[in-house]
């Protein structure tokens, strides 16, 4: 039997009056890869915020007991002239030079020179790499992703996807991935969550991702 490693029911979340989640109800589990589809100010992100509980809510949010939870956000501010190079950066998890080595080509990082430059100077493509090397090093049993391919160049996002879904598998991770795509990442996923504040679709790929409810969730015609 697969153990269910997060169960939420009846989820709702308001900022003010305003509702931005409302009646969510789905489970996720072991090693499962759950993608959240909708589109801008669905509530994608404030979902995984109110996992991670920074949000208040009304409603049922079950983890499973002892489990490690890593969270990569969709953007992160880079004070300029912060003199803190990526290896410093990763000895706040207190990585050795080899495990930080190991975990930055796995995200397709393979320039050596990279772990000895500034955060402040790299692209934003190859800090998010970075955030996502950085939530992987201490192997958590559970990923929150929020658009993790944003700035990553198009060429690169499959061989990433390929790799990182091994990885995950291997280690026996859970993924809880926020994605504006259809594509990729879709064919990937165990589930499919397609919410705009409220759950419109929930189950397996093959059965959520078709041209009609995709016009449903995006409220406009769109081509798989």
């Amino acid at each position: 039997m697969p153990r269910t490693i997060l169960k939420v029911e009846n989820l709702d979340v308001k900022i003010g009056k305003e509702k931005i989640l409302e009646d969510l109800n789905f489970a996720v589990q072991k090693k499962e890869i759950l993608v959240v589809l909708g589109p801008n100010g669905a509530g994608k992100t404030m979902l995984l915020r109110t996992l991670l509980g920074l949000v208040p809510y009304q409603g049922k949010i079950q983890w499973a007991k002892g489990i490690k939870i890593s969270y990569v956000p969709e953007g992160l501010a880079i004070p300029k002239n912060l003199p803190l190079s990526v290896k410093e950066f990763f000895r706040f998890k207190n990585s050795s030079l080899k495990k930080i080595s190991q975990v930055l080509t796995w995200v397709g990082i393979k320039d050596s020179s990279v772990i000895n430059k500034r955060v402040d100077t790299l692209s934003f493509g190859q800090f998010k790499r970075v955030l996502i090397a950085w939530a992987l090093i201490n192997q958590p049993d559970v990923l929150l992703l929020d658009e993790p391919m944003v700035g990553i160049d198009i060429s690169g996002r499959k061989t990433i996807y390929d790799f990182l879904v091994e990885l995950w598998q291997e280690k026996n991770q859970t993924v809880v991935l926020v994605s504006h795509e259809i594509g990729e990442v879709c064919k990937k996923a165990d589930k499919i969550l397609a919410l705009n504040k409220k759950k419109l679709y929930y189950g397996l790929p093959q059965k959520v991702l078709n041209p009609q409810n995709l016009a449903k969730i995006y409220g406009s015609s769109i081509s798989l």
